[in-house]
């Protein structure tokens, strides 16, 4: 009884698929950004929420910290890019755009039209698909703040 249960432990191991690359990751962010204080090049930081492998073969690993930039800010939006992942203590190059955002504590029934941003209000989000891949939140009318533990879907920028 017991090598069976062994031999179908292992079997099962050597069956399971090695992780499936991901085009997207789940990262949240961990620095607060304001339109009324928020000047291009200021740094961004986010975190990986969950390991993942990219269709490059980088492996991300959960808490894995990416880096970017403001790219560009006026007193309703912000244009943010990330282009650096944190290895081990090695800065490693890797373009990244922003494809959703939710905000902490929103739910998934919340109601959200494409471009919108999940839990904020009159918040929307535009990707740019060129050099900089900077992602553009807008609000309407009014001054925006990104809050730490904004949940951000990313891409690897084409």
């Amino acid at each position: 009884m017991h090598r069976a249960c062994v031999w179908a432990v292992l079997a099962t191991a050597v069956s399971l698929p090695a992780q499936t690359p991901s085009r997207f990751l789940q990262a949240e962010l961990v620095t607060a950004i304001k339109t009324k204080t928020a000047a291009p090049g200021d740094s961004v930081k986010a975190r990986v929420v969950s390991s993942v492998t990219l269709p490059n073969g980088l492996k991300l690993g959960r808490n894995t910290e990416i880096s970017g930039q403001v790219r560009a800010v006026d007193a309703n939006s912000v244009a943010i890019s990330f282009d650096q992942v944190d290895l081990d203590g090695k800065l490693t190059p890797l373009s990244l755009s922003i494809r959703a955002a939710m905000a902490p504590g929103a739910t998934e029934d919340t109601k959200a039209q494409a471009g919108s941003v999940i839990g904020m209000r009159g918040v929307t989000l535009e990707v740019d698909e060129g050099p900089q891949h900077a992602s553009k939140f807008r609000s309407e009318g009014k001054s925006l703040q990104l809050k730490p533990g904004l949940q951000l879907m990313l891409a690897p920028a084409q």
